[in-house]
């Protein structure tokens, strides 16, 4: 997925999308990859993927400001894979101070991260700190915000693999009409 491509109106359509049909193909919620919590806190939604492998994203929605930390556990980047533990240098440098307390929350793990972006309007340039990879290290973006299906079709090809025969519980009409609700909404 290019972020660039979205904006953050579109993002949190298909993220209420993808959790909205995780919830309908499963009952039980420590398997689901997708979650959706509108007012997490007043004003703040939280949207997360996790692939119950170690892999995550965590999406603050603030307002029309938005920030996403992911975590690749096999990274690099990450900061159990350094000499000594600590956080890629630079990651956190210059997201919005707001968004950024949101990660203090014992919820959340503010060190299981490998990257982070932010975008503060509905339609800006998604940003980064001043991250350096001197030997091309991965920090598992690429392949990890691709995990966010902001199609039907995308979300149809991903639960018909995840969920196999349990994916048999949905049409893909449905899936479509779930989409398609969350876009006009927005």
């Amino acid at each position: 997925m290019e972020l660039d491509t979205l904006s953050n109106k579109q993002l949190i359509a298909a993220l209420k999308a993808c959790a909205t049909l995780d919830i309908a193909l499963c009952e039980e919620a420590h398997i689901r990859s997708f979650a959706y919590q509108a007012d997490w806190q007043p004003g703040i939604d939280i949207a997360t993927y996790d692939n119950g492998g170690g892999d995550n994203l965590l999406i603050i929605i603030k307002g029309d400001a938005i920030l996403i930390k992911g975590f690749d556990h096999e990274s690099e980047v990450s900061p159990y894979a350094q000499e000594e533990y600590g956080i890629w240098p630079g990651i956190y440098d210059g997201a919005p101070a707001e968004l950024l307390a949101m990660l203090d929350n014992d919820a959340f793990e503010r060190d299981d991260v490998t990257f982070c972006f932010w975008r503060t309007t509905n339609t800006g340039t998604w940003q980064q700190g001043p991250v350096e990879f001197p030997n091309n290290e991965d920090d598992g973006s690429n392949w990890l915000l691709a995990a966010i299906r902001t199609t039907a079709k995308e979300f149809i090809d991903y639960a018909t693999y995840y969920y196999q025969d349990d994916f048999n519980k949905m049409t893909p009409a449905k899936v479509h009409q779930v989409f398609k609700q969350y876009e006009l909404a927005q």
